[in-house]
Formats: C-alpha cells, sequence, structure tokens
C-alpha cells in the first residue's frame, strides 16, 4: 500500500482510510477499509506511474 495512504481505527467500531493526512473513507470493517484502499491503489497507478484523474464538481 502507498505511504500516502493509510488505515486506523476511527473511534470505537470503525475503520478510516485516509490519504495524505485526510480523511477519505469510514468503514464498519477493516476488509472494506482495505478494499477501499487498494481500489484507490488500483486506479491512481498505472504500471508504477502515477496517473491524475480528473474530478468533475456537482
Amino acid at each position: 500500500m502507498s505511504d500516502r495512504l493509510t488505515i486506523t481505527k476511527y473511534g470505537t467500531r470503525y475503520w478510516a482510510v485516509w490519504i495524505d493526512g485526510q480523511l477519505l473513507a469510514v468503514t464498519l470493517y477493516k476488509k472494506g477499509a482495505r478494499s477501499v484502499a487498494s481500489a484507490i491503489t488500483t486506479l491512481s497507478t498505472t504500471h508504477g506511474k502515477e496517473v491524475h484523474h480528473g474530478i468533475q464538481g456537482a
């Protein structure tokens, strides 16, 4: 997992996924947090090179 992504305990029951210290997601199970982190890692890398995806505002 990237150094930019971290998973920590959030409260007494939840798990948080952080990117560069900013909260991305809160999940009930650690397995869910790992899945979110894995998806972000997969989306942000292509053959070892980072790509930047555009984010459209609402």
